[in-house]
Order: structure tokens, then sequence, then C-alpha cells
């Protein structure tokens, strides 16, 4: 604690709320010995809160993502067995792997061939300690490595994404706008010669929680192809996943939870202190 100097005691006359008596007879700090008596703790400083505001804010909880479950596979009625548009059994890796072999006579009447498939994912987060938001994170990324020579070919990936507050009370494939994708990273890529056509785009976003619910995400990733009159090949490589904003393994999103007091004392940081 510094006390600011004064010239004289007329000075101080005015201010009667200094303890004047005992500043007076406060010790001159001269003598060696007092070194051994001087005070050596003022207090927390505030280093300590704000190394842990800044390890809090830079601190995201990483989720792995279940396997994706293949649901939809749509198909000419000319196929037989297995769809032509095939995948690779899923891992939880937050992808699906797609390869295709395809060939249309030039002599066959009727409608372009027609493909579709998509596979889904839930994923349930930990339990909310406090009542407050649960914000996350991702990325959505696709690759199309191609080849062909037809009439119509045209190839388009879809991710589809929703989230409740808890998964007790509702489902994330039933939230408003879920059959609208969050996201078409390729779409209408024509299947030509040495095609290799690839996007990326990150998500972020917010819910409100209560304390002890589980919120939970639900995922769909989906491949369309059109075709028609000609050959078409999509080789490996080419998969649609999901997976945290920063470069690295696929798999994975990001979450953390934000106390509703926390929130409340955030929005109020800027406000000028008055008397």
């Amino acid at each position: 604690m510094t006390i600011a100097t004064v010239s004289n005691e007329r000075d101080l006359a005015h201010l009667d709320e200094l303890p004047v008596d005992l500043i007076d007879e406060l010790p001159v700090g001269t003598d060696e010995a007092d070194t051994a008596t001087t005070r050596s703790g003022l207090g927390n400083s505030f280093d300590r809160v704000q190394a842990g505001i800044q390890g809090w804010l830079r601190h995201w909880e990483p989720l792995r993502l279940p396997a994706f479950t293949a649901v939809r596979d749509v198909m000419p009625d000319g196929d037989r067995g297995r769809s032509s548009l095939q995948a690779a059994p899923t891992q939880p890796d937050g992808a699906v792997r797609l390869t295709a072999s395809l060939y249309d006579p030039p002599n066959r009447d009727g409608e372009p061939l027609a493909w579709s498939r998509n596979w889904a994912s839930l994923a349930v987060l930990p339990p909310a300690r406090e009542s407050g938001r649960l914000f996350y994170r991702f990325r959505v990324s696709s690759r199309l490595v191609l080849d062909g020579q037809a009439a119509l070919s045209l190839v388009s990936t879809s991710v589809n994404f929703g989230v409740v507050s808890d998964v007790a009370k509702a489902s994330p494939f039933h939230v408003t706008g879920f059959a609208t994708p969050i996201a078409r990273p390729l779409m209408g890529v024509q299947c030509r010669e040495d095609q290799d056509a690839a996007a990326s785009q990150v998500f972020e976003g917010s819910i409100a929680v209560r304390q002890g619910e589980s919120p939970a995400m639900a995922f769909v990733i989906g491949t369309d192809l059109l075709f028609e009159n000609g050959w078409v090949r999509m080789h490996e490589g080419s998969s649609t996943w999901i997976g945290p904003t920063e470069p690295g393994a696929s798999g994975t999103i990001e979450f953390r939870y934000a106390p509703a007091a926390m929130l409340r004392l955030l929005s109020r940081l800027d406000e000028p202190h008055v008397a």
C-alpha cells in the first residue's frame, strides 16, 4: 500500500476523514532491521483470475461422433442387389466414403438414372452442471474424385443438422428446419476426366440448457447422383465428413457450457462503475 506524501500538516487540515495521527506515527523505514517485519502479502493478485479466465476461454471439450448408420438407399428400378453407389463400412471417424462405377447405354429410353443415399449419427452430450448455454462448433467437409463421359452426370453432397437441449424431452431429428441441409458442400459436380472437387465450411451455434439436461445433436450426410447416357466413376477418396474447426482428425465436434451467472456478468463488464 502506498500513501501519498504531503508537504506539511496544514495540507491535511481539510481532510478530516484521514487518520492523521496514525499516519504521523508510522515508523521511518530506514532501519535495516525493519526489513524482517515488512509485509509480504497484500492478498491474491489478479493474475490468477486472469489466467483462469483466459484458459477457460481457450478450452473446448471434444465429443466423438458415433459411426454413421446407413438409412436411405434409393436406386434406379433396373438395379439388382446392392446399390451401384457403394459405401465402405462406416467407422467412428465422422466420415462416409463412397465409390461408384456406372454405365448407361445410349440406346436406353427413359428418365435419367438417379441414386440417393444418406447416413445418420446421433451424439448425446454430458449433462449440464449448471443452467446456461451450450456452445458448439464443427466443420463440414466433402471431397469428390470423379471421372467419366456422359450426356448428364451430376453429383451433390449435403449435411443436415439438428440440436435439442434435452434428449429425454425431444429428438434433434424432429427440430424445425432439420429437413433443410445446413450445408451442400458440393453441388452438381460434373463427372469429367480427372475431376477432384473439395469444399469445407465451419458452423458455430448455441442453445439454452437447464441444469441436469443432456443436449443431443443429429447429423445426416447425404450423396445424390444423377446420370444419363455414358459412363461414370466415383473413385476412392470420395467422402463427406464432420470434424473439428481446426485441421486435424475427423470424427469429433467441440462444445462448451457457459453458466448463466457468467453470461450475466460478462454482459455487464463494460458498464461503468458509479457511486
